[in-house]
This record gives C-alpha cells, sequence and structure tokens, in this order.
C-alpha cells in the first residue's frame, strides 16, 4: 500500500526554501549591481584618461607649430603662452582623474587595477614627448 504524502507539510518546507532562495537572489543582484556601476565609473574615468591625454597631444602639435611659426625662439607669443597654460590645465586634469581612478580600483573588494591602460597611455605621452622634443631641437639648429 502506498505511503500516505503529506503535501502540505512539504509545501511549507519548500516555501521557506524558496523564500529563502529569493532572498539569496536579491542579495546576489544587489552585489552585482553595484559592482557594475563601479565598473562602468572606471571606464568612463579611463575613457576621461584617454581623452585628455589626445587633447595634450593636439596641443604639442599646436604648440610645436606657433614654435616653428616665431623667428626668435628667445620670445614667446601670447598664443604659445596660452597653448602651453591650456597644456599645464590638461595635465593637472589628468593627474587628478588618474588619481581618483587609483583610488577606485584600491578600494577594498576592487577585483583588479584599471588603471593599467592610463599607465600606457601616459607612457606613449611621454615617447611622443621627448619625440617632438627632439624634432623642435632639430628644427631650431637648422634655422
Amino acid at each position: 500500500m502506498a505511503q500516505n504524502y503529506d503535501v502540505k507539510q512539504e509545501w511549507e518546507k519548500t516555501k521557506k526554501q524558496l523564500i529563502r532562495f529569493g532572498h539569496e537572489v536579491g542579495e546576489l543582484v544587489r552585489k552585482g549591481e553595484d559592482e557594475i556601476i563601479t565598473l562602468s565609473q572606471k571606464g568612463k574615468m579611463q575613457i576621461e584618461v584617454t581623452t585628455t591625454t589626445l587633447k595634450k597631444e593636439k596641443l604639442y602639435y599646436l604648440i610645436g607649430k606657433e614654435y616653428v611659426k616665431l623667428s626668435d625662439t628667445s620670445k614667446t607669443s601670447p598664443a604659445l603662452k596660452k597653448l602651453l597654460e591650456q597644456y599645464h590645465k590638461l595635465e593637472r586634469e589628468q593627474k587628478s582623474i588618474s588619481s581618483k581612478l587609483k583610488r577606485k580600483s584600491t578600494k577594498k573588494g576592487a577585483s583588479k587595477p584599471t588603471a593599467a591602460p592610463a599607465r600606457k597611455t601616459a607612457k606613449r605621452a611621454a615617447t611622443a614627448k621627448k619625440t617632438r622634443k627632439r624634432a623642435a631641437k632639430q628644427i631650431a639648429k637648422g634655422s
């Protein structure tokens, strides 16, 4: 003969397990949302750093162009001064964003530091700066 199966008793057990499972899933979703927000903020900062680097490189070009226009290298034009001020402003802005990004990456629970692309970009910018300086010296010698 078949055993009597108490559906009500089993349903209560199952219901408790389902409720607990629902709470655990909700908690995981909240943690996932927080992680997505953090990652998107880091990504935005990395884009800002890259954008600033590109703006700086454009200013390097404009500074070099203005420098070549000057026949007497001992004098600086107002346009050159303005370009240099813009460059220094962008440099400060980039350092600020990079330090914020570094702080976000080193917070407790951060999976990996994500400032590596910013470092690579900074290295490329430094190399480009050295190249432009060498070119400016060669141009100055040629005049």
